[in-house]
C-alpha cells in the first residue's frame, strides 16, 4: 500500500471506537451497509484484517488494535487543530484556555493571572479547575491548551511535561510554640491520599522523635483544610506555595519546614502547540513567576 487513505481511516476509526457498524454510520451520516462495504475494501488495501469477523460482537484483530491506537492519536490532533482554528477564526486574537488543579489552581492562580495580564495584556484566557485526571483528558482532546498540575508522570508521546518550581512542605499554625512536644499535643490535620504528605509527617515526627497524638483525616479541598487550621481544630503540613500568602499576612505561622520532602507544580501541554507565541510567552512567564519570599 502507497498511500494510507484518511477517509477509510476514518471510517475504521469510528467502528472501532464505537465497537458497532450501526454507531459508526449513525456518526458519519452514512448508512450501514456503506460503512461495511468501505471498512472491507480498507482491509483489501492494507492487506490485513482489522476485524474479527467470527463472534457477533465486534472485535479488533491485532492488526487493528494497533491501527485504531495510532489513528486515535491522529484524529485527536485533527480535533484539536479544528478548535484552534475555530477559536482563531472567532475571536482573531491570541486566547489561551487553562486547566489547573484545585490545589494549584486556589493559591496560585489569582495572582499567576493577574500578573500575566499585565504583562501580555494582547493574550485573552479561559480557567478550567478540575481534577488531574480529567484536566489531562481534555488537554489531550484540545479542549485546553495548558495544563497546571501538581507533581505527574506521565509516558504519553504527544504530551510535555515542563517542572516549573519546587517548595517545602511546612507545618503550619495560628499559635505560636515555643517547644515541639507542645505541637504534638495539638491535633494535627491529615490527607492519607497525598503522598508526599504522609512521607513529610514520617520525616518531622522522624527528626525530633515524636508522634503526633491526633490525626484528624480531612478528605477536602485546600481552602476547607485551611478553614480548619485559622479556626484553630488544628496544625497542617501543606506545600509552602499554597500558603505563602497567609504566612506573608501573619495570619499562619510556619513551625518548621521540611525541606527534605518538596511538592512543586508543572506544565503539561501537548506538543504540537509548542511553538504557539501566545503558549511560548505563557511558559516563560510562569517558569520566572516569583510567588513570594
Amino acid at each position: 500500500m502507497n498511500n494510507l487513505d484518511l477517509h477509510y481511516l476514518r471510517i475504521f476509526y469510528e467502528v472501532a471506537k464505537e465497537c458497532s457498524f450501526t454507531k459508526a454510520a449513525n456518526n458519519l451520516y452514512i448508512n450501514q451497509s456503506a460503512v461495511s462495504i468501505q471498512v472491507k475494501k480498507f482491509e483489501e488495501l492494507l492487506g490485513t484484517k482489522l476485524f474479527d469477523r467470527r463472534t457477533k460482537k465486534i472485535k479488533l484483530t491485532y492488526s487493528g488494535e494497533v491501527l485504531y491506537k495510532m489513528s486515535e492519536e491522529i484524529f485527536q490532533k485533527v480535533k484539536r487543530v479544528e478548535k484552534e482554528m475555530a477559536r482563531i477564526v472567532e475571536v482573531d486574537r491570541a486566547r489561551i484556555n487553562i486547566g489547573a488543579t484545585a490545589v494549584i489552581g486556589e493559591p496560585l492562580l489569582p495572582k499567576l493571572m493577574k500578573e500575566f495580564s499585565a504583562t501580555y495584556s494582547e493574550i485573552e484566557y479561559d480557567v478550567l479547575i478540575a481534577s488531574k485526571k480529567r484536566i489531562i483528558e481534555k488537554l489531550k482532546d484540545g479542549e485546553i491548551d495548558i495544563a497546571i498540575i501538581d507533581e505527574i508522570h506521565l509516558t504519553d508521546s504527544n504530551l510535555e511535561i515542563i517542572d516549573v518550581a519546587k517548595f517545602p512542605l511546612c507545618l503550619v499554625s495560628v499559635r505560636d510554640y515555643r517547644d515541639i512536644k507542645d505541637v504534638v499535643e495539638t491535633p494535627l490535620i491529615v490527607r492519607n491520599k497525598i503522598l508526599k504528605h504522609n512521607e513529610a509527617i514520617t520525616a518531622l515526627e522522624s527528626e525530633h522523635q515524636v508522634e503526633f497524638k491526633t490525626k484528624i483525616p480531612i478528605h477536602g479541598s485546600l481552602s476547607v483544610i485551611k478553614s480548619f487550621v485559622k479556626e484553630k481544630v488544628g496544625n497542617a503540613v501543606l506545600p509552602y506555595y499554597s500558603v505563602y500568602e497567609e504566612v506573608k499576612s501573619g495570619e499562619f505561622k510556619i513551625i518548621e519546614k521540611i525541606d527534605e520532602v518538596t511538592d512543586g507544580y508543572q506544565i503539561a501541554i501537548t506538543k504540537d502547540k509548542r511553538s504557539l507565541l501566545e503558549i511560548i510567552k505563557f511558559i516563560n512567564f510562569i517558569k520566572n513567576f516569583q510567588i513570594g519570599g
